[in-house]
């Protein structure tokens, strides 16, 4: 595509020398049918463009930041018709060789925005080793200089030595990925939201400040503005040691509940509870170092659970249950007979359900808030032959940064793993109905979660003793932790009512195993 270019400049410009890839930017032509005609085509068919059945009114550009003279990043904003705004990070370079667009031509035709008359082509820079290398040497060289991306090298990295190697894995995801040297994996933040990422900020503070090693050792970032203090900082990428895995626990526990299958005896084998027991120790660990803060880190030491706030989550979840259930009444008729059946026993226990959430309310309870995972389940953790290693900080993507930050009980994330081993057993029989056609074992299915879910709460409540953000008696933390289990479960029905109606099932026998 070739354009002749144009568009008002209003992108944030910070003093600082200038190149060819910032005097494009200058170019109003160029802005314009950039905002107007590249990007409104280019983003819909990129993979990590999380609004594609959003309709774009507008694009924007935000601000620049050169990495090299030809290359840079620049951060967009994009406005739709629903009247929602989102904002993306875009690595772009000008390609004004023939050897290098050739390369793009022959493989990368998609990540080409266009042919600038006189100039190059405009696309992505990723796969630019020269770009990645000088990405990579910001980060270990602590860059902070007057192009206005600030980068900070963790002690993972400062010991690794100043190689600049790189590959970008084949890996459908919401950002872009980048492995140095097979160490290091860097993660671009691909939609850019205000304020510190809690994957940047936890991994960093386990990584740099405990004595936690079983997440992924903080390698380095790059941002805009100071990670301190800066309300307004802006994280564009996180660089953290690659932990060799043999996969995720999804995968791990979908191959154990096949052995469990096939053993007629129906038999949990000693792998399975000792890997169960193995990650609720990893658990506990975790949560002890994110409460191990001091004062000297405001955002991350543990806070009083108060009575307001015991409130609070019982409110969210009787709404929760409320809007969740009214989904579910009205697509009764749409379901399967042997959902309708489940789904009005469900239904039929709403009111035991209300009674059941609301008696939290009411437990004088004592225990801490603490930062969590936020999004725990067994496809955040991976394995290796003898251990776990907990990844992906981010939190709940459906919240803002703020509400992802917040201090919140441990128990939440058990709950939310304690959820995943129902999946992992019911998941088995649903991913592969040939292998089992003929054969009720959703009762087998059942048997396998209890006794797994039970052996890892025991080994996380050993390993956890008597942590202040647990509350001390057992029947408090059994209210706590189911109530955090009933939540999920009832969040779980309206997603796969919406997104995979064949897995239903899966939530309501949760539901119904808690009343």
């Amino acid at each position: 595509m070739r354009c002749a270019l144009r568009y008002t400049n209003e992108f944030d410009r910070l003093t600082m020398p200038t190149t060819p890839f910032l005097q494009l930017f200058d170019d109003n032509d160029f802005t314009e049918a950039l905002t107007e005609v590249l990007l409104p085509g280019y983003l819909p068919k990129q993979r990590w463009f999380t609004s594609k059945g959003k309709s774009i009114t507008s694009c924007h550009v935000d601000a620049v930041y050169p990495v090299q003279d030809d290359a840079g990043i620049v951060t967009v904003s994009v406005a739709f018709s629903d009247g929602s705004r989102e904002r993306y990070q875009m690595p772009l370079a000008i390609n004004s060789t023939p050897e290098r667009r050739t390369l793009y031509q022959e493989q990368y035709p998609k990540l080409i925005l266009g042919e600038i008359t006189g100039t190059g082509m405009l696309a992505d820079a990723v796969p630019r080793t020269d770009f990645r290398a000088r990405l990579y040497q910001m980060i270990f060289n602590n860059e902070d200089g007057d192009h206005g991306l600030n980068a900070e090298a963790g002690r993972a990295l400062r010991s690794a030595g100043a190689s600049q190697k790189s590959v970008v894995p084949a890996i459908d995801t919401s950002n872009t990925a980048i492995i140095y040297d097979d160490r290091f994996f860097f993660k671009l933040f691909r939609k850019l939201d205000v304020g510190l990422n809690p994957d940047l900020e936890l991994v960093r503070f386990l990584s740099e400040r405990t004595e936690f090693d079983n997440c992924p050792p903080y390698g380095g970032s790059l941002g805009v503005g100071s990670m301190e203090n800066d309300e307004e900082y802006l994280n564009l990428g996180l660089m953290t040691g690659k932990v060799d895995n043999r996969g995720d626990a999804w995968e791990l526990f979908q191959q154990l509940t096949q052995e469990y299958f096939a053993d007629d005896n129906r038999t949990i084998g000693s792998v399975t509870i000792e890997r169960a027991r193995l990650l609720g120790e990893r658990t506990a660990e975790m949560h002890r170092a994110l409460a191990s803060a001091g004062p000297d880190r405001p955002d991350l030491v543990a806070e009083a659970m108060t009575p307001a706030y015991r409130g609070e989550i019982t409110d969210a979840a009787l709404r929760l249950l409320e809007r969740q259930f009214a989904q579910l009444a009205e697509k009764m008729n749409q379901l399967p007979a042997s959902d309708q059946v489940l789904a009005r026993r469900v239904l039929g226990a709403h009111q035991q359900l209300n009674e059941r959430l609301s008696r939290l309310r009411d437990r004088d309870m004592q225990a801490q808030l603490t930062r969590i995972h936020g999004d725990y389940h067994l496809g955040q953790v991976l394995y290796t032959d003898t251990d776990f290693y907990i990844i992906d900080f981010e939190g709940e993507p459906l919240l803002s940064i703020p509400e992802r930050r917040r201090k919140r009980p441990p128990l939440k994330d058990v709950g939310g793993m304690v959820r995943s081993f129902h999946y992992a057993a019911q998941g088995q029989l649903l991913l592969n109905e040939d292998r089992y056609r003929g054969r009720d074992l959703r009762d087998q299915a059942e048997a396998w979660y209890r006794e797994v879910s039970e052996n890892y709460l025991d080994a996380y409540f050993q390993a956890s003793g008597d942590a202040p953000y647990l509350p001390a008696s057992e029947e408090d933390r059994m209210a706590l932790l189911n109530l955090f289990i009933l939540e999920k479960a009832v969040y779980e029905v309206a997603y796969e009512l919406n997104s995979r109606p064949a897995w239903l099932a899966i939530p309501l026998n949760g539901v119904l195993s808690l009343v």
